[in-house]
């Protein structure tokens, strides 16, 4: 019995103990996720870093994490705040309060901010919990910007040159000083990038350990496209800072590069003139030229072939040659095909083409001007001063006139010059004259209308608005001073007048329609 009271004591108490193991060590289920980005930041700029934290249940108010720096990439941190899980706000270490400032955003979220940075501010950032000694990587950089006082290639000024040959490997060395961050060095010949033939080194500036130097030996062999060209070597820090750099202008000598041999001429007397194309640095060639077939040699840029066979191909060799070294090219030519013409056009066929074009395109234009200008015309005769749209009526006036009361005959006066030729210009007014007057015969009224049998008057041409009044101021010299009106006869007149005359309606009357009552047309002349 007491054993058992024994036991069951015993395994209170392991309960007991492994409980209060077990919330001592809770504090450790705290975690931190620290920044990591690098900012770049030139001399008195601001910039800031943020830390997440996700505490433990069973941390206190006193729970802390704590904001770090390190100079060194790492291996020594120095504390710059200290943030508690119960507290609005983080303690900032005395010497670095001028530099830095602190916010806590929330519960979990809390922020460092470099206020004014400088060189002292450039390194690595982080922040982490009181449990741990040194921040677990990776980490957020700081690069306060400070652009490289010189790039240069050693033992060589900006402005000099260099001659090298072709195909032996020369070696050159750059070096760029005093920057942050250390400037990555760059190499090209021409526009071809070759630092890929570089090997690159950082150090400490040796007056300002806070920067960098650098310096890219290059190894590299020449080649005759190098020639003239600008060995360049740059140094780059960051899109913000320009880029400095130097240059040597290459001067590479090279043995002759034969570009092709070709036929000049071939012949009829199989002699063959050919010549050989090379380039060189120094520009000095000297050619020679062998004839496979036969062994003959020759000189010269140009070679002209003797006895060449009558297989229409010779098989040649041109060697060139300089102080560099010399080149040699073997070519089989044959003999170029006789012209045929070509089926195509040449230069002179199409400016003979477009010529002709524009010939007929002009001629097409001018024809064209010429029927709208005949067709001008025609409507100008037809509507002008002397056209006429209809025929004029095929009969003629009668003779006389005779009067319907009295008996008695009077003559017209013929229109004068002072009445602007109005009655020669009857004729003008014909197009207002339906085709249906054409075949109407020439008639008179004896008995006109009663209300124009009291008094004498005239009709007056050319133009009767069917008033039935002629214009005038007497019976002998009647008035044609308007086309449209007829004024009654002043009183004293003989007792005689005119047959009536209706001369169809006016311009601006007229409408092509069936007639209603019809007069005839005619011409008075002398009775």
């Amino acid at each position: 019995m007491i054993l058992r009271n024994l036991s069951v004591i015993a395994a209170t108490v392991l309960i007991t103990w492994s409980a209060v193991f077990n919330t001592c060590h809770c504090q450790s289920e705290t975690t931190v996720d620290g920044p990591t980005n690098t900012a770049y930041v030139s001399p008195g700029g601001s910039e800031s870093f943020n830390c997440s934290v996700s505490w433990s249940e069973t941390s206190g108010d006193f729970d802390s994490i704590f904001w770090k720096r390190s100079t060194d990439d790492g291996v020594s941190w120095v504390q710059i705040a200290q943030c508690y899980k119960g507290s609005d706000e983080c303690n900032i270490v005395l010497e670095f309060q001028p530099m830095y400032s602190t916010e806590v955003i929330s519960f979990e979220l809390f922020k460092l901010t470099v206020t004014s940075a400088t060189l002292d501010e450039d390194g690595l950032y982080d922040c982490h919990h009181f449990d741990d000694i040194v921040p677990a990587a990776p980490h957020a950089e700081l690069v306060v910007l400070d652009q490289v006082d010189t790039v240069s290639i050693v033992g060589f000024e900006p402005t000099d040159s260099d001659t090298v040959t072709a195909g032996e490997e020369q070696s050159y060395t750059c070096r760029s000083t005093a920057g942050n961050p250390a400037a990555s060095l760059i190499w090209t010949i021409g526009d071809v990038d070759i630092t890929s033939h570089s090997v690159n080194s950082t150090s400490e500036n040796t007056n300002d350990d806070r920067l960098y130097d650098t310096e890219s030996t290059l190894t590299y062999s020449f080649n005759a496209s190098d020639d003239g060209e600008d060995l360049r070597c740059r140094g780059f820090q960051h899109d913000s800072l320009a880029i400095r750099s130097s240059r040597i202008e290459m001067t590479v000598e090279y043995a002759p590069v034969i570009h092709y041999i070709d036929i000049l001429e071939w012949g009829d007397n199989y002699m063959v003139e050919v010549e050989c194309v090379a380039s060189a640095n120094p520009d000095s060639i000297s050619y020679s030229w062998t004839n496979n077939e036969n062994s003959a040699t020759g000189s010269g840029k140009t070679w002209t072939v003797e006895d060449v066979n009558q297989d229409n191909f010779i098989d040649v060799t041109c060697e060139a040659t300089n102080s560099i070294g010399s080149t040699e090219l073997r070519k089989e030519l044959s003999k170029p095909s006789p012209s045929t013409g070509s089926s195509g056009c040449d230069t002179g066929c199409i400016i003979g083409v477009s010529v002709a074009a524009g010939i007929i395109v002009l001629v097409i234009i001018v024809l064209l001007l010429w029927i709208f200008l005949s067709r001008q015309k025609k409507q100008g005769e037809k509507y002008g001063s002397g056209g006429s749209n209809h025929k004029q009526p095929p009969h003629t006036a009668p003779a006389d006139v005779e009067m319907a009361t009295t008996g008695h005959t009077t003559k017209i006066p013929s229109v004068s010059d002072d009445a602007d030729n109005r009655y020669n210009d009857y004729a003008n007014y014909s197009d207002r004259y339906d085709d249906r007057y054409d075949n109407t015969s020439a008639h008179r009224y004896d008995q006109p209308p009663d209300e124009y049998s009291q008094s004498p008057r005239y009709d007056e041409p050319p133009i009767d608005e069917g008033d039935g009044y002629p214009n005038y101021s007497n019976p002998s010299s009647p008035n044609y001073s308007s086309y449209d009106r007829r004024q009654q006869a002043p009183p004293g007149t003989p007792g005689l007048h005119y047959t009536d005359l209706d001369l169809g309606p006016s311009p601006q009357d007229y409408q092509p329609q069936g007639p209603a009552t019809e007069y005839a047309t005619i011409t008075p002349t002398i009775v």
